[in-house]
C-alpha cells in the first residue's frame, strides 16, 4: 500500500444485491468478517426475513450486534401503481427502523416528468436520510444529465445521485462527466465490473452477469481517480455490488472476502482516502 498506509475504508459497504437470496445472519457474518463496516439492505431481504419470523426490529438488532450500519436501503420505484407501491410503503416504514445513510430510488414506469414530481415529493417525505436517485440505461431516467436535472429540480438538500459504474458507462457517460457539480450531488458510488457478453442485453448483464471490480473491462481506476479529483479529496462512499447469478451459487463468505480483496486493491491503487 502506498507509503505503508493502512487503508480502513470507513465508508465502504457490501451491496444488498451481493447477497440476494442469502441467509441474513450468514450474510452479516460474512460482511463483518471480511471487514465491511456497512451493508446495503433491500426490501426483498426484509420480506424474506419476515417470512422466516424475523421482523425488521430484529434485523436492526442483528446489524447492531455485528457492528454494521445500513449504508443503503433499496428500492423505491417511482411511477408504480400496482403491487410495487406496497413495497415502496414498506421501504418508507423501514427507514425509521434500519436508519440507513441513504435510500435508493429508481423509475421503471411513467415519464421523466412523472419521476421528477414523485422524487421531489419523496424528498419532502423522507427527512432522516439522503434520497439517492439511480439512473439506468433501461429505465425511465436513462442517463446522467437527465438524472442531474431531476435531482436539482427537487430543490432539497437530501436529493442526491447514486452512480452505479455499470449504468454510468453503459448509458454513454465518460469519466470527464465526473465534474465537481456532479460529485457534489452524489451520495454514493456502486462498483462492479463487466466482461463482454455478445448478445446479452443491458438489463440482463446488469442484473445477472456482473463481475468483481477489476475483473472486467470497465475503466474503474480512471473512474475512481476522476471522482476523487472532482470531489476535492472527500469522495462519496463506495459500495461493492457484483450482481451475478453464478456468484450466488458460491459460499457467501467467499463472495464477501473476494469483494473486499478486489475493492481494497482497486481503491489503494487509486490512492483513495482511508
Amino acid at each position: 500500500m502506498k507509503g505503508g498506509r493502512t487503508m480502513t475504508f470507513d465508508q465502504l459497504a457490501l451491496g444488498a444485491m451481493t447477497f440476494r437470496g442469502r441467509d441474513f445472519e450468514a450474510s452479516l457474518d460474512a460482511a463483518r468478517r471480511s471487514g465491511f463496516p456497512a451493508v446495503g439492505i433491500s426490501v426483498a431481504q426484509c420480506v424474506a426475513c419476515l417470512e422466516r419470523g424475523i421482523p425488521p426490529e430484529a434485523m436492526a438488532e442483528a446489524l447492531r450486534d455485528h457492528g454494521l450500519r445500513v449504508a443503503e436501503l433499496e428500492l423505491i420505484r417511482l411511477g408504480e401503481h400496482g403491487i410495487a407501491r406496497h413495497l415502496n410503503a414498506l421501504v418508507i416504514d423501514l427507514i425509521g427502523i434500519l436508519n440507513p445513510d441513504r435510500v435508493h430510488v429508481a423509475a421503471f414506469s411513467g415519464t421523466v416528468e412523472d419521476a421528477q414530481r414523485e422524487f421531489a415529493t419523496l424528498c419532502e417525505e423522507i427527512t432522516t436520510a439522503d434520497v439517492a436517485f439511480e439512473f439506468m440505461p433501461y429505465s425511465t431516467v436513462r442517463d446522467l444529465p437527465t438524472a442531474v436535472d431531476l435531482v436539482r429540480a427537487a430543490g432539497s438538500p437530501r436529493a442526491k445521485l447514486v452512480l452505479d459504474v455499470v449504468h454510468f458507462f453503459r448509458s454513454g457517460a465518460d469519466v470527464t462527466d465526473l465534474t465537481p457539480d456532479v460529485l457534489a450531488l452524489t451520495a454514493g458510488l456502486q462498483l462492479s465490473d463487466l466482461v463482454p457478453r455478445p448478445g446479452k442485453g443491458l438489463a440482463e448483464e446488469s442484473r445477472h452477469l456482473r463481475a468483481f471490480p477489476g475483473d472486467g473491462v470497465l475503466p474503474l481506476a480512471d473512474f475512481l481517480r476522476a471522482a476523487l479529483a472532482a470531489s476535492g479529496d472527500t469522495p462519496p462512499p463506495v459500495t461493492v455490488e457484483p450482481v451475478s447469478d453464478a456468484l450466488e451459487t458460491l459460499p457467501v463468505a467467499w463472495v464477501a472476502e473476494r469483494a473486499m480483496q478486489s475493492i481494497a486493491c482497486l481503491l489503494t491503487a487509486a490512492n483513495w482516502p482511508a
